[in-house]
């Protein structure tokens, strides 16, 4: 593979959007659609679990293991997200998801896979402030790495993890032993993860990695090619982007680029979800490095008012189910007051 052809960037804006925000949104304005973003995400886990359920061979009486594995994962998927419960603090015009059932199969459920990125997401931006605000001159970046695309999921993820363990290997031997420089070794600290997508034409996966870095010294992009291929072989490196804080959103469009989810659900049929989630499980698919790695956040020191203290609205959805439209709908609503407004009523009576 040549330069030319690795020229083009290969990223997804699915998380950068839609996904994450249904997952974040907390003032009561943005509740309807972010309960109708939530009911797509659930639709799309109620598919998959049909889907393991024809998977299930039950002649066999345990004996089957892929079976097994179907029957785990589709019961487990049944149950993920069936009830949600909010609660809406009036009084402040924000609503805020109290508790969910997970199944946690985030290579599977893109419920799950959208919570564990927006976790994802809020960690590393407090982290990106803070290496910001100690040193401002650093210079954020996003870096996308590709390796050459291929049938056999597992070579391909086995290729890319051990190339880019390689890279941070003389990274971290650069900046222990100040020896084996390479542009690579100018980012200060950074965090990535692993994206998976399918092409179906071709019949091939595309593995890369994104990776959110903040530099001490702007990148030669050609060179760090020739290091990347110098590694891998088959590819040179993709892409490097400044990246620019807006007043807005901060660094969060960015960051969420890189928290995306490891599989683009809408891409992939559910066969190939399923044997993706196979091969995937229980791999690492992210991590940080260099400043990223351990940054210790300072305590908040501003006052905040506890949410105990404040009167809500709980509301109770349940999500419904249909071929061609599925939803969550409101079943119970139930006003509570605070404990000390609640303790001085009774005393006057």
């Amino acid at each position: 593979m040549t330069k030319k052809d690795n020229k083009k960037a290969h990223n997804s804006d699915t998380l950068a959007g839609g996904e994450l925000q249904a997952l974040q949104s907390a003032k009561a304005d943005q509740h309807r659609d972010r309960i109708s973003r939530f009911g797509l995400l659930k639709h799309r886990a109620k598919l998959q679990e049909q889907y393991l359920w024809t998977q299930v061979d039950f002649k066999s009486e345990g004996e089957n293991d892929l079976s097994n594995k179907a029957l785990k994962a589709a019961s487990k998927l049944k149950g993920c997200g069936q009830f949600l419960l909010f609660r809406n603090y009036y009084t402040l015009d924000q609503i805020k998801l109290q508790k969910a059932h997970y199944c946690s199969q985030h290579l599977l459920c893109p419920m799950c896979a959208g919570a564990r990125a927006a976790k994802s997401m809020n960690r590393y931006i407090q982290r990106i402030e803070e290496l910001m605000r100690q040193n401002p001159r650093l210079k954020p970046v996003l870096i996308t790495f590709t390796v050459k695309n291929g049938e056999d999921l597992q070579e391909r993820y086995e290729h890319l993890i051990r190339s880019f363990r390689t890279l941070l290997d003389r990274y971290r031997d650069y900046r222990k032993k100040g020896r084996g420089f390479n542009q690579f070794c100018k980012i200060d600290g950074g965090f990535y993860t692993t994206e998976y997508t399918y092409n179906e034409k071709t019949k091939e996966w595309h593995p890369h990695i994104h990776i959110f870095a903040l530099l001490n010294e702007w990148i030669d992009q050609e060179e760090l090619a020739e290091t990347w291929h110098d590694i891998t072989l088959d590819s040179y490196i993709v892409d490097i982007r400044r990246v620019k804080k807006t007043k807005e959103h901060g660094y969060s469009k960015a960051v969420a680029e890189v928290c995306k989810y490891a599989l683009k659900f809408s891409d992939l049929s559910l066969e190939n979800t399923w044997g993706a989630f196979l091969t995937l499980k229980g791999k690492r698919l992210t991590g940080s490095f260099g400043s990223m790695y351990g940054v210790k956040l300072p305590e908040k020191l501003t006052d905040e008012m506890p949410l105990e203290e404040l009167p809500y609205m709980e509301m109770l959805y349940r999500f419904v189910f249909g071929e061609k439209r599925s939803y969550y709908n409101l079943e119970i609503t139930k006003d509570v007051k605070p404990r000390e407004a609640q303790a001085g009523e009774r005393a006057e009576e």
